[in-house]
């Protein structure tokens, strides 16, 4: 359990900061919950769900984390790289969650007027930290790029991580930076969605190529 202390320490700051900011809110209020590809907010939730229910799911994923190498049946071939790995992505995610639910917050409180540009800049900023422990995780069936190509495939596996760290790192240093600079919103959140699309394809796509390229040199 020491080793996710920092997790730990960022949902507790989140249920503080949730209660601190949440329970001021009027009962009949409406916490932004959801937004769709073009950046607009198209979903709401009660003050009371607003306040517990995203620090409920961060405690979730972090509990599901802890509880991986007890599940997973490739933890023992790489345990090593696994208790490295496992804490940091354990960090990455509950930091993000635990951002955007304080944001949805904040918005609702009318404290910050912006939607969708801090979005981009907390997306970006995941998508780099994620991009670069990409590479070091090993194969499993939790996390990662998760194809039937990589999973069959050591050395699939190993190259199209090192390929989607690379695109991950990319595409986060454009959606951080891009916003700073793109005055239109509305084409703004449309390049925004090609970006993650490419970064969700291109490395599966990849694999493919690459699980082909070496079926044929057998």
């Amino acid at each position: 359990m020491k080793k996710f202390k920092w997790s730990i320490l960022v949902i507790i700051v989140q249920i503080l900061l949730s209660l601190f900011l949440g329970l001021q809110f009027q009962n009949d209020a409406k916490i932004p919950s959801h937004w769709n590809i073009k950046g607009e907010i198209d979903g709401y939730v009660g003050k009371w769900t607003g306040i517990f229910l995203f620090p409920g799911i961060n405690l979730a994923v972090l509990l599901l984390l802890i509880a991986l190498p007890y599940i997973s049946v490739r933890y023992e071939k790489a345990d090593e790289r696994f208790d490295k790995i496992i804490p940091a992505l354990a960090l990455i995610i509950v930091f993000f969650f635990a951002c955007i639910h304080i944001y949805s917050l904040l918005l609702a409180r009318g404290i910050v007027s912006e939607v969708n540009r801090p979005l981009y800049l907390l997306i970006g900023l995941m998508f780099v930290l994620l991009g670069n422990i990409l590479p070091k995780i090993p194969s499993n069936f939790f996390a990662g790029i998760r194809t039937p190509w990589t999973l069959s495939s050591e050395i699939v596996w190993r190259k199209t991580h090192r390929i989607g760290g690379f695109c991950f790192v990319l595409a986060g240093f454009l959606m951080i930076i891009l916003p700073l600079f793109w005055k239109n919103s509305s084409n703004l959140s449309s390049l925004m969605f090609v970006l993650v699309i490419l970064i969700v394809l291109y490395p599966a796509l990849y694999s493919f190529l690459l699980f082909k390229k070496q079926g044929n040199k057998k």
